[in-house]
């Protein structure tokens, strides 16, 4: 086995290959746990590395032998698997998974809080708070999924569901499978795209559980409703964000409502899913009564959250809980006629073929492909685009018909720096639509699409909020809409920290819909541009779907393989196969 030395890291470090972040934690590891060897100090490092790309653990099987580095002379080869696991099994900061784990008491592993890694039996290195994570969360789905209070009312609830049915209408099944699962099942999944009618499900849920109970003059059921943004929330029946129903601490980290304050509730609605990651998912779980139903909704070809773990997904994955999920492909909106429809299919499917016919054709005008490799003005094409998108808003003579305009139109780029990163696009949108809205002596104000990204509990503000910014009169004020529609206004200077948003990233696009969005594909290959990208930014898209960069690095974004950013498939599957409920 190759030798490692401090060094290394240092050198690595240097390259760009570790943040600071990084290197500081494997470096503060180093201290604590002396003597410790180079190879777990470079591991710590690469685990830290992996959380930042959202994935909460290393898997050492496909890192073994990797290099790390730039040039020749200054490259590092990580060992192969077994002298690598033999390494990290005799060290005092790796602690390792036993075989079978069956805590007297309680949830938490107390030896996962003695380290700082852990060493699972599936060979992946994990930090051990998203260890614990995982465990908690995995714990409490099989505490959900196996058992079913609910299934003698099923007769029932089928000729309840059955009423908002009166009519055999196309694409219909699923709906009504998904309606009688919610109910008759403690957890279930329902993952669909824009369009197969996941808000008229949830409509039809709490319709159900609210006109049986009564009847049978049975107390209301407490239904909550919560996504993880309040721009998804507002789309909900008395919506809330999970943050807001959870109630963060005042002082210190953690939840109001956990495992020993549990939220009062008969049902929980969550929507927009695929955005939450494994730390808020098991945080939520937990505060939800094992005994309520939990309904999670999502689109499991969506990009995965920005924090690690894509639970949504993962979930969507696993065999063994086949039973507690729905997949809804009907398009109640288009109806399988729609370019935007079309194309979004070939993206999920990974039909490079069709994409490719799709956008080079011109036959669907409700997609546009302004392809920059072979168009020699592309800069006057984009500034073309921005100037229509946004001539609603443009023209808007109130606040009031500002925000209904504000989503008519939005640009969706992959970064935040470069040439295509919402940095730049914001400044270009602000240069051309500022001297328009002044040339024209009808428009009162100039308009500004700003989104929230931190959360004010006591303005009723949230992280991806998106509100309107005008200048009139030497003031700058801002108006949001809240869920009940009414328009809350504030003085610049007294907003929660916030961006300009004519331009957003596809990320923090999700849970949105716009009628016309115009995507901008950087013109260099980055792995940031996969498959999961292009689907997240089609579907954004309720009219019309403007797609602008090359096409050789759209095809090459198609080729990009989904990795799971979580590990929760293989574990809750080996519990779930596992008779005694023992497995993790």
């Amino acid at each position: 086995m190759a030798d490692y030395f401090l060094s290394d890291l240092d050198m690595l470090h240097d390259q760009g290959v570790f943040s600071h972040l990084d290197y500081y934690f494997a470096k503060t590891m180093a201290d604590i746990f002396k003597p410790v060897s180079p190879l777990a100090i470079l591991s710590a490092a690469l685990v830290s590395k992996a959380l930042g790309q959202g994935h909460i653990c290393l898997n050492l099987k496909l890192s073994a032998q990797l290099e790390l580095g730039q040039g020749e002379a200054a490259q590092v080869c990580l060992p192969e698997l077994d002298p690598w696991i033999e390494v990290l099994t005799h060290e005092k900061m790796v602690g390792k998974e036993p075989e079978v784990q069956t805590p007297k008491t309680g949830t938490v592993l107390d030896w996962v809080r003695r380290v700082p890694l852990i060493l699972d039996r599936d060979n992946n290195l994990y930090l051990s708070k998203y260890y614990d994570f995982q465990y908690r969360l995995i714990r409490n789905l099989y505490a959900r999924v196996s058992t079913n209070s609910f299934a003698k009312d099923k007769k029932d609830i089928s000729d309840w569901v059955e009423r908002f049915f009166p009519e055999k209408v196309p694409g219909t099944d699923g709906q009504k499978t998904a309606i009688l699962k919610a109910l008759t099942h403690r957890f279930l999944v329902i993952s669909g795209g824009p369009g197969t009618g996941k808000t008229h499900i949830t409509n039809i849920i709490t319709a159900v559980l609210r006109q049986r109970a009564e009847q049978k003059k049975e107390p209301e059921p407490c239904i909550r409703c919560l996504a993880p943004t309040g721009k998804a929330a507002a789309r909900l029946n008395q919506g809330i964000t999970i943050h807001a129903a959870l109630k963060p601490k005042p002082d210190g980290v953690g939840f109001i409502h956990n495992r020993e304050n549990l939220l009062k509730a008969d049902m929980v609605i969550i929507d927009e899913a695929s955005m939450i990651d494994i730390a808020l998912m098991t945080r939520l779980m937990e505060a939800i009564p094992l005994d309520c139903r939990v309904v999670l909704l999502g689109d499991k070809h969506q990009l995965s959250p920005v924090q690690a773990g894509a639970v949504f997904t993962d979930i969507c994955e696993v065999e063994s809980m086949a039973g507690f999920r729905v997949f809804l492909s009907h398009n109640f909106r288009s109806k399988g006629r729609s370019g935007i429809e079309k194309l979004a299919r070939a993206v999920s499917q990974n039909d490079s073929t069709s994409l490719k016919q799709i956008l080079c054709s011109q036959k669907y005008p409700d997609v546009v492909f302004e392809n920059t490799k072979e168009i020699s003005k592309g800069q006057t094409i984009l500034e073309k685009h921005i100037s229509q998108g946004y001539q609603d808003l443009s023209s808007a003579m109130t606040l009031d018909q500002a925000l209904d305009r504000m989503d008519n139109f939005r640009v969706l780029c992959a970064h935040n720096l470069g040439d295509d990163g919402t940095l730049q696009i914001n400044h270009l949108c602000e240069k051309i639509l500022r001297p328009a809205m002044e040339n024209d002596i009808k428009v009162p104000f100039f308009k500004r699409i700003v989104m929230v990204n931190q959360n004010d509990y006591h303005k009723g503000l949230f992280n991806g909020d998106t509100g309107i910014v005008w200048e009139e009169s030497s003031k700058s004020l801002a108006g949001f809409k809240g869920t009940d529609q009414e328009i809350q206004k504030f003085r610049i200077l007294d907003l929660p920290s916030h961006d300009p948003a004519f331009a957003v990233t596809i990320h923090k696009s999700q849970g949105s819909e716009f009628d016309t969005v115009l995507i901008l594909i950087p013109e260099k290959i980055s792995p940031v541009v996969t498959r999961q990208l292009l689907y997240t930014g089609i579907t954004r898209a309720r009219k019309k779907a403007v797609v602008m960069g090359r096409l050789d690095v759209i095809l090459n974004a198609m080729d990009m393989p989904f990795e799971s950013r979580s590990n929760v498939v293989a574990k809750l599957d080996r519990k779930l196969g596992n008779k005694e409920g023992s497995g993790f």
